[in-house]
């Protein structure tokens, strides 16, 4: 089984189902007596379509387009979607296999699932008017609720296809086909591997070395009954060129004198090479050269042999294409009258004796080889199952946080109002002046609000932390390593060897952890001092130095450092009620603004509003561009 994309061709109609869907159904011609369509559909509700395929095709595909391309359209109309919604693939079957109506239904359906399309809406249908039964499906790459366009993975749905076809192949049991995965026999059943277009051609496993002839060669082929000049020249003269461009220091006169024992001549034209042969009529005959495989292009000659160099005029050139077409004309066997250049397949069970013993078998390093891959794409999709469960408990518990803190704040600030009255009552019972004991109790106040707040923040930066993704894979390889894990110790092993060739290319330097500044109490680190004569407290640091004083009335600075300015407005907000006013100097009156503003401390001074706004906006965290388009929409809309 085979599968391809198929693709919308330049000048082809416009975009949408309306066409495809008609060839798909055979909407638009009319089937031979007693042949009947095998089709249906996928997530599209029975009570959208008007018709059936039994009774309509032609109202049937049209019920089918409008049903995606309504959902397109409502896509589009939400400015998420400009580009052509279908995605269509044909699945085909060897010759002489005819699947019934549920495998191909079934095939279908594994493709779809395969390539991310499982929810969305699809159409189906079987031709067999074909030496080879295909199945169309024909996928909306718009999905019906979330109204996204969804795209398989650039460069790779290729291959999720082929190993699909691969799957059902065993799953159906149909004879098995090549492609960049290959179904091999071991021990423990049939084991599905990826191999690289060297391993295929080692094995014979390629169908063509070359392009493919083209519509006129093939046309000529079944006309004659012999091979077109661009299938033969695809064969021995190919091999005996490849050889020769192969050999170590070989020029372009030993590709010329080659392809010339063959009749063939291989010039310039154009920005590329042709090779041409002449027939006994004089006609003249040119295929690329790139038809004799990949190699053989301009590009890649020249790497091996240089400048591309003309041949010198010489003598006649044997006639040998011409005598390969009077030989096939005569009744020389082979398939419709082509025939067959030889395949050497040393087989899965050759090996060549060297000096170091026989070689590896390559069945076995194939498996193992996929095995390893299959142990990874298992590893990686652990390892994101877990990273979303994680993501979705980090909601949770921050949540759960937030309400923790949310209990904490509130019992702090009952045990405060507690404190203050008691305070009070016991400076009244001792004499002591209730303005010193108000400035006593805001000290010990500012002093747990503040260990709480930077607590609280310690514990919402600490789980809101997010490491670059490189570190979280490899933190998380290391533990799996530990666990006994072979396929994160094989993981492991590899991201260290990428290290060690990168360690000459490391810059000298120190790394370590930056200290948080919310880490560090201002207040705590305060030692009270109580001026009895004066009536005022003195608050010095942990150097004996006064940092500031309360006279009552007002906060007196003697240290302006951020350490101190940071611990009186955290009393100076304890004990006025959260709101203050500064006075001073007027770069004083800034700083100490810019301060309260990033602790959250209200500031009633009108003049200084405009700073406390500038850092209230230097202290949000930027959003990301499309963030700030939905804060845009969403205002407009508000609007």
């Amino acid at each position: 089984m085979l599968a391809k994309v198929i693709t919308i061709k330049p000048g082809a109609p416009s975009k949408g189902f309306a066409n495809v869907m008609r060839y798909v159904m055979r909407a638009d011609e009319d089937l031979p007596p007693g042949c009947t369509l095998d089709g249906g559909h996928f997530n599209i509700d029975d009570d959208q379509l008007y018709w059936t395929l039994d009774e309509h095709r032609l109202g049937y595909a049209e019920d089918l387009a409008g049903v995606c391309d309504g959902t397109a359209e409502a896509c589009a109309n939400r400015g998420r979607f400009k580009g052509n919604p279908v995605y269509h693939v044909a699945i085909t079957w060897q010759e002489g296999e005819h699947p019934t109506a549920q495998q191909a239904k079934h095939a279908c359906r594994h493709v779809m699932d395969a390539l991310g399309f499982g929810e969305h809406q699809a159409a189906w249908a079987i031709h067999r008017d074909t030496d080879n039964d295909h199945v169309h499906l024909v996928i909306n790459r718009v999905h019906p609720e979330k109204l996204i366009a969804v795209q398989p993975p650039f460069k790779k749905d290729y291959f999720i296809l082929d190993r699909c076809m691969r799957e059902l192949e065993l799953e159906f049991g149909y004879a098995r086909a090549n492609g960049p995965y290959i179904t091999l026999d071991t021990d423990h059943g049939p084991t599905i591997v990826r191999m690289s277009r060297a391993e295929r051609r080692a094995r014979g496993l390629l169908k063509e070395e070359g392009a493919r002839p083209t519509d006129r060669a093939r046309r000529a082929e079944i006309n004659m009954g012999a091979d077109s000049f661009q299938s033969w020249v695809a064969g021995q003269p190919a091999q005996d060129l490849r050889v020769a461009v192969q050999t170590p220091g070989a020029t372009w006169s030993d590709a010329h004198a080659v392809l010339a024992r063959h009749g063939v001549t291989i010039q310039a034209k154009g920005s590329g090479l042709v090779v041409t042969t002449t027939l006994k009529n004089g006609r003249v005959l040119a295929a690329k050269a790139s038809q004799l495989g990949r190699w053989a292009s301009k590009a890649e000659l020249e790497k091996r042999l240089g400048a591309f160099v003309a041949v010198e005029p010489g003598g006649a050139l044997p006639l040998a294409y011409a005598e390969h077409i009077e030989s096939a004309l005569r009744g020389r066997p082979g398939r419709k009258g082509r025939q067959a250049v030889p395949r050497e397949d040393p087989g899965p069970d050759h090996a060549e004796p060297d000096a170091g013993g026989p070689k590896r078998d390559p069945d076995q390093r194939a498996i193992r080889r996929q095995q390893r891959a299959d142990a990874r794409d298992a590893l990686a999709q652990r390892f994101k199952t877990e990273q979303e469960q994680a993501k979705r408990d980090k909601v949770r518990q921050r949540e759960e946080l937030r309400d923790r803190h949310r209990r904490e704040r509130t019992e702090l600030l009952a045990r405060h109002r507690q404190s203050r009255a008691q305070a009070y009552a016991a400076a009244r019972r001792n004499g002591q002046p209730v303005a010193v004991a108000q400035s006593l109790w805001a000290w010990q106040a500012a002093n747990e609000r503040e260990a709480l707040q930077k607590q609280q923040a310690e514990e919402r930066k600490g789980l809101s932390a997010k490491l670059p993704r490189s570190e979280v894979w490899r933190k998380w390889l290391e533990r799996q390593s530990d666990l006994g894990d072979e396929a994160a110790q094989a993981a492991l092993r590899g991201i260290r060897y990428r290290e060690q060739r990168k360690k000459n290319q490391e810059i000298d330097g120190i790394e370590g952890e930056e200290i948080d500044p919310l880490r560090k109490l201002t207040v705590a680190a305060l030692h009270a001092e109580v001026d009895r004569k004066r009536q005022r407290v003195i608050y010095r640091g942990s150097d004996g130095k006064e940092k500031f004083v309360d006279t009552g009335p007002r906060i007196e600075m003697r240290d302006r450092s951020a350490e101190s300015l940071e611990a009186a407005l955290r009393v100076a907000a304890q004990k006025y009620g959260g709101a203050i006013a500064i006075t001073g100097s007027g770069a004083f009156r800034e700083q100490a603004a810019r301060e309260a503003a990033r602790l959250g401390i209200r500031v009633i001074d009108a003049d200084l509003q405009a700073v406390v706004r500038s850092e209230r906006e230097q202290q949000k965290p930027s959003l990301p561009p499309a963030e700030k388009r939905r804060n845009v929409r969403k205002r407009d809309l508000e609007r």
